[in-house]
């Protein structure tokens, strides 16, 4: 006897019989998964729940529905909703590297922005100190978000590493902070 293939829906994790059971937030996500993957006549059966999203054959209300849930993946989103309706927009990808100096020999080089193209701030830290041979480490910036801190002067050889071993990071990226003002690469 051979096993039983399930399908799973790709948002919500669970196989589509078990739709009836989502949310209502969480079956408008699936919804267009739904009706793409499963017939009319089968959403009507299994989706007890939801009815007034299937009265008739192609209704009107599901394409109302669909027009109205703008069908944007959550890694597509562009704008972050906030309590009270309030917009956030997305954060730009860009790596700042500034350099700053502190007991007039010594410096410490800052990169900004690696978080977000998905780089593990903690693994690029480590390589940047075994890189280096210095200490780094990550710390939370003043605007509350994290940042990597390097011990020493290395802007130049740290946005040559980043493009290296970083693909997803272009050259386009990367901006110098000189005097408070973003000078590209």
């Amino acid at each position: 006897v051979d096993p039983a293939e399930v399908e799973y829906h790709p948002v919500s994790g669970i196989p589509p019989e078990f739709c009836e059971y989502l949310t209502k937030a969480e079956f408008e996500k699936a919804l267009p998964w739904l009706l793409q993957n499963k017939t009319q006549e089968w959403l009507q059966a299994n989706c007890q729940n939801f009815k007034e999203f299937f009265q008739d054959e192609k209704s009107e209300a599901v394409e109302e529905k669909l027009k109205e849930l703008a069908l944007i993946s959550p890694a597509d989103e562009i704008v972050k909703k906030l309590p009270g309706g309030k917009v956030k927009k997305k954060d730009k990808q860009e790596v700042l590297i500034e350099r700053s100096v502190r007991n007039k020999k010594k410096c410490i080089t800052t990169v900004k922005g690696l978080e977000t193209f998905s780089i593990k701030l903690a693994d690029a830290s480590k390589i940047f100190g075994k890189k280096f041979a210095c200490g780094s480490s990550v710390v939370k910036g003043p605007s509350e978000k994290d940042q990597i801190d390097i011990q020493g002067d290395f802007q130049d050889e740290l946005a040559d590493l980043i493009l290296e071993k970083y693909k997803e990071v272009t050259s386009k990226h990367i901006y110098f902070v000189e005097k408070e003002k973003k000078v590209p690469m």
